[in-house]
């Protein structure tokens, strides 16, 4: 197979490009876009310099104190329009130009993060300043989403949706098409995704939240069917919406869509969400596109179910459970029915958050596995 050398520099550009989950080396993310606006307003100097430039040790200082100011100017200026920004969110905003730049140039943004001071600056910030607290998104509890489905007079499409991110502690991304994206059956769910399997449902689809995965579906979501005291039958809702789709628009394109085919979009998502919650009487601020993930694994966590086996089942990255947990068909579907039954409260205390983070104790007590007898490996990643 014969490639030009055009051939070569167009796919390395793209892959770049896509290197980055805005699909633009990272060009459109607010870090980068604020970069621009304080080098070009504020600091009046070129906020792309060229590699050549960037080979001068003086020049490399220079944009390295440009780092500094840039993250100082984003803690004082607010450019958001949001009040306080967090010292994690400003170290995020830096790290995303110097990455910007390196996948762009070649080369490193100032002196490099080894020599950087701007970790100093925004911890002493941290320190001085009172920070934001996490912005708060609350889970959807199983009980509150079918009671807000007749409430609303939901249609079939967005019931079999929301039930199946629910179920699945499915990412917004991971049902719905991001800002921007169009669809791609390589990338999103389609109705050739869904097939029978003992007992409910399986669902194929790809991971969004890293690129681990790059490209293809390697990841499962089994929804059961529903057992006795089940708020709502997620396999079911599924299983009807697929026929309604294939009736009306064959088998192409987005599983989940509105009647023109299109797909329904992550903001699309976040706002049904949101009114579902508010036609209940619950505040629609603190829901969102993740509530549905946040919500099943509470569920989930009040129906017993080990931490080890919901961050299994929600895809959860820690190469600990990945190595010593193995999931069977049994365990998933016993997932999905104990998140179906659960009565959990949706403003519960405590679990605003989607980290599950795995104890050694929670791996002993799930696996068997003995913690001590490895202790001198667990840097060793070459059995993973």
């Amino acid at each position: 197979m014969r490639a030009s050398g055009a051939d070569i520099v167009e796919a390395k550009r793209r892959y770049l490009d896509a290197a980055h989950s805005d699909q633009r080396g990272g060009q459109h993310v607010t870090g980068v876009r604020w970069w621009f606006v304080f080098m070009c307003y504020v600091a009046f100097a070129d906020p792309m310099p060229s590699k050549r430039d960037m080979q001068d040790f003086d020049f490399k200082e220079r944009y390295e104190d440009y780092l500094e100011d840039y993250a100082i100017w984003v803690s004082v200026a607010q450019p958001g329009g949001r009040g306080t920004v967090s010292h994690g969110s400003i170290g995020k905003y830096v790290s995303s130009v110097r990455g910007w730049y390196r996948r762009a140039r070649r080369t490193v943004m100032g002196v490099g993060a080894a020599a950087s001071r701007v970790s100093d600056i925004l911890r002493g910030y941290g320190r001085l300043v009172p920070q934001p607290p996490p912005r708060e998104r609350f889970g959807v509890a199983p009980a509150s989403l079918a009671l807000a489905w007749g409430a609303l007079g939901c249609e079939l499409m967005w019931r079999a949706c929301t039930a199946v991110a629910l179920i699945g502690l499915m990412r917004g991304c991971e049902v719905a098409l991001m800002e921007g994206e169009t669809h791609d059956d390589t990338q999103h769910l389609t109705v050739d995704d869904v097939s029978e399997a003992p007992g409910g449902l399986r669902l194929r689809m790809r991971k969004r939240k890293d690129l681990r995965v790059l490209h293809g579906k390697h990841d499962s979501v089994v929804l059961p069917n529903a057992p006795d005291g089940a708020h709502f039958d997620a396999a079911g809702l599924l299983r009807a919406w697929v026929r309604a789709r294939r009736a009306a628009h064959g088998e192409r394109g987005p599983l989940f869509c509105h009647h023109d085919g299109r797909g329904i979009t992550v903001a699309e998502l976040r706002d049904m969400v949101k009114r579902l919650m508010q036609a209940i009487g619950l505040d629609p601020s603190v829901f969102g596109a993740h509530s549905l993930r946040i919500g099943g694994a509470t569920a989930a966590l009040a129906a017993g179910v080990p931490p080890s086996l919901i961050r299994l089942m929600g895809r959860w990255s820690s190469d600990v459970y990945l190595i010593y947990c193995r999931m069977s068909m049994q365990a998933a579907l016993g997932v999905g029915q104990s998140i179906m039954t659960a009565d959990v409260q949706t403003l519960e205390e405590g679990f605003h958050e989607e980290h599950l983070e795995l104890t050694r104790a929670e791996v002993e007590e799930s696996t068997g596995f003995d913690w001590a007898g490895v202790a001198g490996a667990e840097g060793d990643e070459s059995d993973a």
